[in-house]
Formats: C-alpha cells, sequence, structure tokens
C-alpha cells in the first residue's frame, strides 16, 4: 500500500525574495526537491528598513510548493531596545499570521523542517508546544566554524542547545559542519548529512560552447574573507607573467566585487581577465560550459555548490582542501590543494591546461545525478521526515 504524501512546513531564515532573489537558493531548492514526493508550504519573514505598510504578504503555489513571505518593516526609534523587542515581536506576529493562513487552506503539517537556527527554531518549538507538530532542523550557517567565531553569547548557545535537543532529528550539508557543531555543544541521536541540490536538468554539458582559447571560471558571493578572490588573480598574474595563454572570468556580485576588479587592474590583468557581474538560469549556465575548468580558493566553505554544478557540465575543478569541500570534490574529478597557497593554484592552473581533456566527464555527470539530484535529496529528507515521525 502506497504511504500517504506527508505536509512538510519549512521555516526558512534565508529564502529568496524581492529583495534578494539568491538569499538561501539552496533551501529553495531543498524545497522542491521535497516537493517532489510531499507537499511543502515555506514561511520565510524578511525585516526591510522601508516598507509602505507594517506588514506585507507574498505568496505563490507551483504545484507542491506554497510559499508564504511575509515583509515586516523595520523599527527605526532612538532607543535600540525597543527597536530589538519590537522587531522581534513583529517576526513572531508574522508567523502567527502565516500558520493562519496555512489553516485558511486546511494544511496542517505533519512536521516542520527548520533551515538555519536559531530563531525560526523557536517558531517550530511553539509551534510544536502549541499544535503537537514536530520537527527537524536543517543546518547552513558556518558561523560554528573556528576560523567564523560566529557563534557566541551564552543565551544564544543554551537557546540553541534547547531547540536542538527538542527537534526530532537534524542535518547538516556536510560532516566537517556537523563537527563544528559537536564541538560546540550541539548533538543530536538523530544525524544525518544530506546535501545540497543542482539542477541535473539544467546543469548539463554543452561543448558547443567552449572557448577557443582555454578558460577558467571564478562564481562566488565576492566575499574576501572566505573566497580569497586576490588569491586568485596573484597565481592568474603568475601564469601571466610566464606568457601562457588563457583567460579568467570571474562569475558574480558581492561586497568585495569592486575591490577585486581594482585589484585586478593593479596587477595588469584587463587582457586576461574579465568580469560578468551576477549570472542566474540559462545565462550563468551557458557562461560556465564556455569554460574548461573552475576555480574556488577559498579560506573555508561548508559544502559550495558550486562544485557540483560545473562537475554536472563536465567541468572539472581546482578546489582549496577546507572544510566540507573535500566531501564534495573527489580526487578524480579536479585538483585539491592547500588553502592560500598561491603558488600552488598557479602550478594546478597549469597542469589544468594540458590535461582537462584526461576526465571523465561522464562519470562526473553521474557522480552529481546520484548525490545531488533533486530526486535523490528529496528522497533522502522525505526518509528523514518519516523516521522522525515515528519516534515523535
Amino acid at each position: 500500500m502506497e504511504e500517504k504524501a506527508l505536509k512538510i512546513l519549512f521555516l526558512a531564515k534565508w529564502y529568496p525574495n524581492r529583495f534578494d532573489s539568491m538569499l538561501g537558493l539552496f533551501v529553495q531548492r531543498h524545497a522542491e526537491a521535497v516537493s517532489k514526493y510531499a507537499h511543502v508550504n515555506v514561511i520565510s519573514v524578511v525585516t526591510v528598513p522601508k516598507l509602505n505598510d507594517v506588514y506585507e504578504v507574498q505568496t505563490k503555489t507551483i504545484k507542491n510548493l506554497s510559499e508564504i513571505i511575509i515583509y515586516t518593516r523595520k523599527a527605526k526609534s532612538f532607543l535600540s531596545p525597543l527597536n530589538t523587542i519590537i522587531n522581534g515581536w513583529r517576526y513572531i506576529a508574522a508567523h502567527l499570521a502565516a500558520w493562519k493562513i496555512l489553516q485558511s487552506t486546511d494544511f496542517i503539517p505533519d512536521i516542520t523542517h527548520v533551515h538555519v537556527l536559531t530563531r525560526a527554531g523557536i517558531i517550530a518549538l511553539f509551534f510544536k508546544i502549541r499544535y503537537k507538530v514536530p520537527y527537524v532542523i536543517t543546518e547552513h550557517w558556518s558561523r560554528y566554524m573556528q576560523h567564523h567565531d560566529g557563534y557566541n553569547g551564552l543565551f544564544r548557545k543554551k537557546l540553541t542547545e534547547k531547540i536542538v535537543r527538542y527537534s526530532s532529528g537534524i542535518s547538516t550539508v556536510s560532516n566537517v559542519l556537523k563537527q563544528a557543531m559537536i564541538a560546540a555543544n550541539i548533538n543530536h541521536r538523530n544525524w544525518q548529512i544530506i546535501p545540497n541540490v543542482v539542477d541535473v536538468y539544467s546543469f548539463k554539458p554543452d561543448n558547443n560552447l567552449k572557448s577557443e582559447k582555454f578558460r577558467f571560471s571564478h562564481i562566488s558571493c565576492f566575499e574576501e574573507q572566505s573566497k580569497n578572490m586576490r588569491g586568485i588573480l596573484d597565481a592568474v598574474k603568475i601564469l601571466k607573467d610566464k606568457n601562457l595563454d588563457f583567460e579568467l572570468v570571474m562569475i558574480g556580485d558581492g561586497q568585495d566585487w569592486e575591490d577585486t576588479v581594482r585589484y585586478s587592474k593593479e596587477l595588469g590583468l584587463d587582457d586576461v581577465v574579465s568580469f560578468t557581474g551576477v549570472l542566474e538560469g540559462d545565462k550563468l549556465i551557458s557562461m560556465m560550459n564556455t569554460c574548461h575548468c573552475s576555480i574556488i580558493f577559498s579560506f573555508y566553505e561548508t559544502f559550495s555548490i558550486v562544485i557540483p554544478e560545473n562537475l554536472a557540465c563536465g567541468i572539472p575543478v581546482i578546489a582549496t582542501s577546507v572544510g566540507g569541500i573535500p566531501e564534495v570534490l573527489p580526487v578524480d574529478f579536479g585538483k585539491l590543494i592547500p588553502s592560500n597557497d598561491i603558488k600552488a593554484l598557479a602550478e594546478a592552473m597549469k597542469a589544468m591546461m594540458t590535461e582537462e581533456t584526461t576526465y571523465d566527464k561522464e562519470a562526473m555527470i553521474q557522480y552529481v545525478e546520484d548525490h545531488f539530484s533533486y530526486s535523490e535529496v528529496g528522497f533522502r529528507f522525505v526518509r528523514m521526515y518519516r523516521e522522525a515521525l515515528l519516534k515523535s
């Protein structure tokens, strides 16, 4: 007998919205993956500085996935503690309003799925106490990593530990993030590693687009503290000075984009390096397919979705052996190098220019389909839900 489709409520700290279409895109993809096997509703509350009304509600439904995004206006009084209280109440009130919307559509979830602690976890704990709905957690945030040092404050820590303790399960996108959380005294008897999602129907090879000149890519949010774009440009400078024929396209935008462009000019790389800004959808995939190899020179990563997206296109990757990267990038599909070793990056890029054709592109594509596809990730989450419900 076929099991009845579950009703899943996502509570997402980060989620794409009209002010930032890229924020929490990986959470949206998790929701899409789960919606292949279950009915999913997403609640995301977004606080913004300017809004005509105190609250604005945006809803959307596509097949088994419905989204309720509530925008709240940020309080701006001269009393900071009062602002904190008002913004906290608006956050709670928005979730209560969203719950009423769910009730009006007869959607009472079997289980709640928190994405990113801690505030969304408070709401899930309340729903568990008030409506007897158990919850699980997926954490994406790198704040628990030692280099990040973003997980602090006694009250926050105790509250986070309690929220995790009362949950029915927790997952992280990599084992390294799990270990960082355990080191921070966050643990659970039901812990699973479930990765981010790649749309294998969109990310696929197109050899007709390949650049005649050997082309590297770098795709990121342009945050120097984590992504180390300067280090990439330093390696490019080494290769340019050796008169090697290649180019680098840097894709994305972010807080350090202008500084990166300026540094590229200072190094005299205008004829080698180009910047596209943010590319999405087909434009991003087309640009990726013009490239022969992608570079990730990060100081730290919890996962790096860019790696399997490139592999899905049959493109090998050079990446630093930090955080969750070795869990995502098999050595047969690229090169792992030490963090911030500019000489090692330059040597890996030089080698890749002659070795790129030797990589098994079909094996790369199959690897992504087996581990990161919507169907695989969605199935693993639904299995997690059912196990959690049996133990609740």
